[in-house]
């Protein structure tokens, strides 16, 4: 009876410890810092490297935030469309277990991407730190969106017929855990919501956050290259991902979006639902305050001398067009973001979502 007694106090002393153990990406986050945690990943690297669509056994093993070495097994895929079929490396999907999770006392997100250079050209690491830096400036702008995790990661192949390799590449948050920490949960069936379901601010906070980066490929109607993520009290939250074809990184393979009047990847495209002017301006001011931070996350980056100098610019022509469209208060905001593609609906959207009268 007394060693039943130690037992159950003994687990009853873990549960806040337990209860606090998050998910393990959280393991792996080093929140509103820029340094890579270093993953080791060994499995069958001739299977990946074929982009065989099978999964693969795989063991990752890491130190986490605490200084604990963690050793997980877990199913590895290829993923992605344009880069799977175009890189050498594809895109990675890292699928834990559910039951080796609850076991350890973590929640049970367990489906994680995996961002790499699509080859071994070292301006392709480049891409991937700039990719990586979009996503942290979206952090840094608005609350919706997703963590994610720079790391340095070493592929092991388990059967020994490759070298090993090191690359720089980065995490993304599971959607459901994003999805969750938000205080919602992913909309599946989100194509075709009309445009009044979504919060003001936050669909005009993404589409900012879109138009800051040039990026042209994405879609709210079609629900392309974003999640919506539906609150408790129903309002719809936009949530978008993948930077590649954006000005701000500058993919050589990247091409605009012409179906939407974009004409170069660098040209900026406001891709954004109508809203009332007001809200328009108190985004837009939200978006300058935040100026110092987004301008220090790129100057305080591993990037390389020049693209440091072209990112910087490309950031700071933002800022100045931002400030003269808001400084200008005889115009409506949206109609000057939407300026020359004003009359551009994107594919599967009603025209009424984005049409506006000037003042």
């Amino acid at each position: 009876m007394k060693i039943t007694r130690i037992i159950y106090t003994l687990l009853f002393s873990l549960l806040p410890l337990l209860a606090s153990a998050g998910s393990i990406f959280d393991l792996l986050y080093t929140e509103g810092k820029q340094e890579a945690i270093a993953l080791q990943l060994t499995a069958p690297m001739d299977s990946l490297l074929a982009k065989k669509h099978l999964k693969q056994v795989a063991t990752l093993a890491f130190m986490d935030t605490e200084g604990n070495t963690q050793s997980w097994n877990l199913d590895v895929s290829i993923r992605g469309k344009f880069r799977r079929n175009r890189c050498d490396y594809a895109p990675l999907k890292f699928n834990f277990s559910k039951q080796d999770l609850k076991a350890a006392g973590l929640e049970s997100h367990d489906k994680y991407k995996l961002v790499t250079p699509c080859n071994a050209d070292p301006m392709a690491e480049d891409l991937i730190m700039k990719e990586y830096l979009a996503y942290r400036a979206y952090q840094i702008l608005s609350p919706y969106s997703f963590r994610v995790q720079l790391v340095k990661i070493t592929y092991v192949d388990a059967n020994g017929n490759q070298p090993d390799r090191t690359a720089t590449a980065f995490l993304i948050e599971d959607t459901d855990e994003m999805a969750a920490r938000l205080g919602g949960e992913e909309l599946d069936n989100a194509i075709g919501q009309p445009s009044e379901a979504f919060d003001p601010v936050a669909e005009a906070s993404h589409a900012l956050m879109q138009y800051l980066v040039g990026n042209g490929d994405w879609s709210l109607p079609l629900v392309r290259n974003l999640k919506v993520v539906k609150m408790t009290d129903g309002r719809l939250i936009p949530v978008g991902y993948d930077f590649d074809f954006t000005g701000w990184v500058g993919a050589p393979y990247a091409t605009p979006t012409s179906e939407v009047g974009q004409r170069s990847i660098y040209e900026r495209v406001y891709l954004g639902y109508v809203q009332d002017d007001k809200v328009m301006r108190q985004v837009a001011t939200s978006f300058r305050e935040q100026r110092k931070a987004v301008i220090s996350l790129v100057n305080s980056s591993d990037l390389n001398e020049v693209d440091q100098e072209v990112l910087w610019r490309f950031v700071s022509r933002f800022y100045a067009r931002l400030n003269r469209m808001n400084n200008n208060d005889s115009i409506l905001l949206y109609n000057q973001l939407r300026g020359e593609t004003a009359e551009v609906i994107p594919p599967g959207a009603e025209a009424a979502s984005y049409r506006s009268i000037g003042k």
